[in-house]
């Protein structure tokens, strides 16, 4: 149940320095604990309270959900870590498919980088773009199932729109650096083989983010809750077990043009404008499947709003929800604990580097470039 910090929650523990001691700083933390759950309890109840009223206001969103046959669900998940060093930082990228519980694709981008800038994003572009890449070639690799995809189509935009800003920055000077080299090569071909087309326009597709901040519809619906609640803590709270609210467009068509670091790469300006068509044919919806989980935000493509194709998405979502300690589809869930994994084979990768190197260095050598340049805190 997602609660928003807000500024009630504010509270401020002087500390004399005559009582400072290392137990001060959380000590000052816990103060807070009164204040925090007087906010809450106050969202609280502002939310049980209104509920009739609430639900009332929403009658028009809100339908049973219709049934359908069940699919095969393939989840499709990526992550990037990092090992920083004092001259160099390790670095990983990765994105697997899991179709029910069974991993069935998986790729993988292990660099050493230099010193870079705004680093994360730039890996979290690359990720995105893994994950769409994958997803592209498990859709043409099957012609039935359902495909998930582990975050927002928003998110996946901004993302990969943040990598393009960036990459057409570096390649002004008319020569990229080296270090682009790998990832030029995957974002060439992303667009060459136009596989971000092919996923918005396949009818098999669904995005299902786990945290989303979204709130569109508390601020037009119940704007006497925005700062407080999500849309999704709205939907969860209003809607029965076996209801969903009707789709709502994703992307509002008083938007801008929606990626603008597209000049430096090949084929996506001609790409563009079917990426943001493609985008302005997505809708939102929330559904909760039963009385004791929450609404679930699912983005889908228009082809899938309809009774007898959303009936399938929705069945299918339901019988994914197998274990009841884990809240999302098991091949989400599994997809998520594989990639969890990629972090910590990187630091073992990083330390393997380091023992290797040090038979011809030195120690004092090998720590002086590859770290760790601070102390390992576990």
């Amino acid at each position: 149940m997602p609660l928003v910090y807000d500024r009630s929650m504010h509270t401020h523990v002087p500390i004399e320095p005559a009582h400072l001691s290392p137990a001060a700083l959380p000590a000052a933390v816990l103060e807070a604990i009164t204040a925090c759950a007087d906010a809450c309890r106050d969202t609280l109840t502002r939310l049980e309270g209104d509920r009739e009223r609430l639900r009332a206001a929403l009658a028009r969103r809100i339908a049973r959900a219709p049934d359908g046959p069940m699919r095969r669900l393939c989840a499709v998940d990526g992550t990037n870590a990092t090992v920083p060093a004092a001259g160099a930082t390790f670095a990983v990228v990765a994105a697997v498919a899991v179709e029910e519980a069974v991993l069935t694709d998986q790729e993988v981008l292990v660099r050493l980088m230099p010193p870079v800038e705004e680093l994360e994003s730039i890996l979290g572009g690359i990720r995105t773009l893994m994950e769409l890449r994958l997803l592209a070639k498990r859709v043409r690799a099957t012609s039935s199932g359902l495909f998930l995809l582990d975050g927002s189509f928003t998110a996946a935009l901004l993302d990969v729109n943040r990598l393009l800003v960036r990459y057409t920055q570096d390649a002004r000077g008319g020569e990229l650096p080296a270090w682009w080299t790998p990832f030029r090569e995957l974002i060439e071909r992303f667009f060459a083989e136009q596989d971000w087309p092919l996923i918005l326009n396949c009818r098999r597709v669904v995005a299902h983010p786990k945290q989303v901040s979204a709130a569109n519809d508390v601020a037009q619906l119940a704007p006497h809750l925005a700062g407080s609640v999500t849309d999704r803590m709205l939907w969860t709270t209003v809607l029965e077990p076996g209801e969903y609210a009707l789709p709502a467009s994703l992307i509002k068509q008083d938007r801008p043009h929606l990626l603008t670091g597209s000049r430096a790469v090949p084929g996506l300006a001609e790409q563009r404008t079917a990426i943001e068509h493609g985008y302005g044919q997505l809708y939102v919806t929330y559904y909760r499947p039963d009385a004791t989980g929450p609404a679930y935000r699912l983005e889908l493509p228009a082809a899938l709003i309809a009774r007898e194709p959303l009936g399938a998405v929705l069945a299918t979502f339901r019988g994914a929800l197998q274990v009841s300690a884990v809240q999302e589809p098991l091949p989400q869930f599994l997809a998520d604990a594989i990639c969890r994994q990629a972090g910590r084979a990187l630091e073992a990768t990083a330390e393997g580097a380091r023992t290797t190197l040090q038979n011809q260095f030195g120690l004092t050598l090998v720590q002086r470039y590859l770290g760790p340049y601070r102390t390992p805190r576990r």
